[in-house]
C-alpha cells in the first residue's frame, strides 16, 4: 500500500496510554533511579492528552423520552432533549478470537477504539488486535497480516485524524522486556491493510513513548530503552510524516526526563516535573513540532513525578503526583506564562499516575478535565490502584466525583482512552490474570 502525505486535520487526537515494565520489582523502583540512568517517560500515561474524537452524528436516535434526537448516542444510552445519558456502562465481551490482554497499544479512532498487541494470558506477546465500536457495542477482530507489527507489548498507537484516517503503531518491546523496538506499521481502516514503517538510522528504540498527531506528522517522545534492572529514559522525539523520519533537536531538550505530567494542545506538547538522575524536577518544557523547537517555561507546581496532566482547551492542568514525602493532592493551571492554584479537592484522594498501570487524564469539554484511576502508593500491590476519579471545571474550580467503575476489576495495565464523548477502559489484569472485561463512562 502506498502512503501519501496526510492532510492537515482540524483537531488532532493524541495517544492516551502507555505501559510499564513487567516486573513488580521495577514498580517498586519507579522514582528511585539506579546507576543505569533515569527512569523512562511516563509521558502517555500519565495520562491521556486532550482528545477530540468523533462528535455525535446527525441521524436520529430511537427511544428518546421527549421525541426524536438529532444526536446518535452510544449503545444503551438514552437520549433526552438531545443529551445522551451519562455514567458507567459495561462493554460487550469480545468474541473468543479477541484475546484478553494487558499492555497493548490503544488509541481513539474517531468514536471507535483501536487496540493492538500486548501480553496475553500466557504472558506471551500478541500480534493481533481489535477495533471496538461504542455506538454499536461491537468488536471487530484485527488478525495479523504480512505488513502488521510483530508481537509486542508497550507499543504506542497514534491516529492521524479523519482526513487521512490511519493508525501508526510504533515501538514497544518483546514480552520479556529485553528487546526494545524501533519499528512499526501503519494501519489503513478503509482497506483493512497494513504497511510497514520505513527504517531510519536516526530513530531511537522506544518502549511506551508518548505519542500524538500534530496535523502533519506523528510524534513519539520519551519512553524507555530498557525495561529490566536499569531502565533508561530516551531523550527527544522521533517524527514520521508518511514520507520520512526526522528527530527533534538536542538544543533545549529536557534530556533523560521520566515520569513528567504531559499534555498536547494540538500544536505544542507540554511537560512538567518528572525525574532526572534520581532528582524530582519542577521544570516546565514545551515542544512545538511544526517548528521543531524546544522552550523552557516558567515553573509552577512543586517538584513531583507522576502527576496527572491534561489540556482543557486553553490551559495546561497539572494535579497530584508524588514528591519526596508521598502522594500529593494539589495542582496548578498554566494560562499563557502564568500559573495559578487549583481549588482543593474533597472528592479525589491523593494519587499519582501509575506508570502505565493506572491513571488517565483528558479534556471532557472546553474548560473541563477528568482524572480517573491512578495509584496511592508505588507498592507492587494492586490494592493501591484506584477505580474512581473526578472532573474539574477550570473557571469555577469545581470538583465533581466520578464514581468507581462497576466491574470492580482493577484494569491493571489496561487500555484506557477518551474518544471525545466516552472514556473506555478495557482489559488489563487482576491478580496477574488478564481479563476481557471493559466499561465506559460518559459525563
Amino acid at each position: 500500500m502506498k502512503l501519501y502525505p496526510a492532510l492537515i486535520v482540524l483537531a488532532p487526537l493524541c495517544l492516551l496510554l502507555t505501559g510499564c515494565p513487567l516486573t513488580d520489582h521495577y514498580r517498586l523502583q519507579e522514582d528511585s533511579l539506579g546507576t543505569g540512568g533515569a527512569n523512562g517517560g511516563e509521558a502517555s500515561t500519565g495520562g491521556a492528552s486532550s482528545a477530540t474524537g468523533g462528535n455525535a452524528g446527525e441521524s436520529e436516535a430511537a427511544g428518546s423520552a421527549n421525541g426524536p434526537c438529532t444526536v446518535t448516542c452510544t449503545a444503551n444510552r438514552t437520549c433526552v432533549d438531545n443529551v445522551c445519558a451519562g455514567g458507567w456502562l459495561p462493554m460487550a465481551m469480545p468474541p473468543p478470537q479477541i484475546a484478553a490482554r494487558s499492555k497493548a497499544a490503544v488509541v481513539a479512532m474517531g468514536r471507535s477504539v483501536f487496540i493492538w498487541g500486548g501480553l496475553g494470558e500466557d504472558n506471551m506477546g500478541l500480534n493481533n488486535g481489535a477495533i471496538y465500536d461504542p455506538v454499536s457495542d461491537v468488536w471487530t477482530p484485527l488478525p495479523p497480516d504480512p505488513g502488521s507489527p510483530g508481537a509486542r507489548m508497550l507499543a504506542t498507537a497514534v491516529w492521524t485524524g479523519a482526513a487521512s484516517n490511519k493508525v501508526i503503531v510504533f515501538g514497544g518491546s518483546d514480552a520479556a522486556g529485553g528487546m526494545i523496538y524501533k519499528d512499526g506499521a501503519v494501519y489503513d481502516p478503509l482497506g483493512n491493510s497494513w504497511s510497514a514503517l520505513p527504517g531510519s538510522a536516526s530513530v531511537s528504540k522506544r518502549s511506551s513513548p508518548y505519542g500524538y498527531w500534530d496535523g502533519t506528522r506523528a510524534v513519539f517522545y520519551g519512553g524507555l530503552t530498557s525495561l529490566n534492572m536499569n531502565p533508561m529514559a530516551v531523550p527527544g522525539a522521533d517524527r514520521f510524516d508518511f514520507d520520512k523520519w526526522s528527530t527533534s533537536p538536542s538544543s533545549g531538550d529536557p534530556g533523560l526526563l521520566g515520569f513528567s505530567a504531559t499534555a498536547f494542545d494540538g500544536s505544542v506538547m507540554y511537560l512538567q516535573g518528572g525525574v532526572i538522575e534520581g532528582v524530582r524536577q519542577d521544570k516546565v518544557f514545551a515542544y512545538t513540532s511544526s517548528t521543531n523547537t524546544w522552550a523552557s517555561l516558567p515553573k509552577g507546581p512543586s517538584p513531583r513525578t507522576g502527576a496527572f496532566g491534561a489540556w482543557d482547551g486553553t490551559h495546561f492542568v497539572v494535579w497530584g503526583g508524588q514528591d519526596d514525602a508521598g502522594m500529593i493532592a494539589d495542582g496548578k493551571i498554566m494560562s499563557g506564562m502564568t500559573w495559578s492554584d487549583m481549588a482543593s479537592s474533597d472528592v479525589l484522594s491523593p494519587r499519582r499516575i501509575g506508570s502505565g498501570r493506572s491513571g488517565w487524564a483528558f479534556q471532557v469539554k472546553p474548560g473541563v478535565v477528568a482524572m480517573i484511576g491512578g495509584q496511592t502508593s508505588i507498592s507492587g500491590s494492586s490494592d493501591t490502584l484506584k477505580t474512581d476519579g473526578a472532573t474539574y471545571v477550570v473557571d469555577s474550580g469545581k470538583w465533581a466525583e466520578i464514581p468507581s467503575w462497576p466491574s470492580g476489576e482493577k484494569h491493571e495495565y489496561g487500555m484506557g482512552v477518551w474518544t471525545g464523548e466516552e472514556f473506555v477502559i478495557w482489559g488489563g489484569r487482576t491478580q496477574n490474570v488478564s481479563k476481557p472485561t471493559g466499561e465506559r463512562w460518559a459525563p
